[in-house]
């Protein structure tokens, strides 16, 4: 199932970037993320005098690992238009990744968690919205910086029996939920609620 929608996002991208021929387009490498874990690649193409569509590709690396496929549509605000302006930025998210799952089991005599965790491979896949300023600083050079919040529900197992050691068990997989332990997943990185990016690249038209 996350397969397929992994491949639905991806050929959402194509046909949308590929319907409309000689309008303007960027290609950008984004180091806004390096602090963080990740480095990525954009393509965007303008349909609309103040609206767009693209992509971002992103390799992932630290704590976690994995690569991803972010297709966006952006509507450009303000004194100037696409690609030059700001702008409003929705996107899908789809990933493979590897890393530690954190998990959680309450002790209610020490009104506290124990907790567990293991590396696994899974899916994930999320949403996003944020905002933006583009420049052209050039006729052919552009720079982007935008800031946003993201969220990545992750395909992997909620609940996991613990056999043996000190807490044996059920163990739930660690979230966001008020009271519980935050998960590093959502922390940084390619789950991070919070996303950063900064990109200088080439356009042409």
């Amino acid at each position: 199932m996350i397969k397929r929608g992994v491949f639905i996002l991806m050929f959402a991208v194509v046909v949308l970037t590929g319907t409309v021929v000689g309008q303007q387009q960027l290609f950008m490498v984004d180091i806004g993320g390096l602090p963080f874990g990740r480095a990525g690649v954009k393509y965007e193409h303008m349909i609309l005098r103040r609206f767009s569509v693209g992509a971002f590709g992103d390799g992932h690396f630290m704590k976690y690992s994995g690569v991803s496929l972010s297709p966006f549509a952006r509507f450009y605000a303000g004194e100037f238009t696409a690609p030059e302006s700001f702008f409003v930025h929705m996107q899908l998210t789809a990933g493979t990744f590897s890393g530690p799952l954190y998990y959680r089991q309450y002790d209610p005599v020490g009104k506290d968690y124990f907790s567990f965790d293991k590396d696994e491979s899974f899916t994930a896949v999320g949403y996003g919205i944020g905002i933006g300023r583009q420049w052209m600083l050039t006729y052919r050079t552009g720079l982007e910086l935008s800031a946003g919040f993201q969220y990545m529900l992750r395909n992997t197992d909620r609940e996991i029996e613990v056999e043996g050691g000190d807490h044996p068990g059920l163990y739930r997989l660690n979230g966001i939920t008020q009271g519980e332990p935050v998960d590093n997943w959502f922390l940084s990185g390619a789950g991070g609620l919070v996303y950063l990016r900064v990109a200088i690249g080439l356009g042409w038209w």
